[in-house]
């Protein structure tokens, strides 16, 4: 039995609605996609496939939890101002051992 593509073939079972004709492949959504259309589905086809089974190798991993500590935002703020502010009181930033602040004001624009 030879299966020509130029006359229509509608596909059956979890494929209706696709098929065949003219050599090109048609959606149920009145789409056609020629034959490099397909070679690109297909490259999509299996890189979904891969990542599928990639994920499922990560879920099969047996986790062991690593003791974690929480870090309290606003005592992590408290820190940084007590520490800008120490700079800015007349330690200086030669006495603190950091850099120069750098300014965060809008440029001036420049002349000539």
């Amino acid at each position: 039995m030879k299966l020509d593509t130029y006359d229509r073939v509608d596909l059956t079972g979890p494929w209706a609605g696709f098929g065949f004709q003219g050599h090109r492949f048609f959606t149920p959504e009145g789409r056609d996609i020629d034959p490099v259309g397909m070679s690109y589905w297909s490259l999509t086809c299996n890189i979904a496939r891969e990542w599928a089974l990639m994920m499922a190798e990560g879920r099969e991993r047996v986790w062991h939890p690593r003791p974690a500590e929480v870090i309290y935002l606003r005592d992590v703020l408290r820190r940084r101002r007590e520490k800008r502010l120490s700079v800015e009181s007349g330690q200086g930033v030669a006495a603190s051992g950091q850099r120069s602040p750098t300014g965060r004001g809008r440029r001036r624009p420049r002349r000539g």
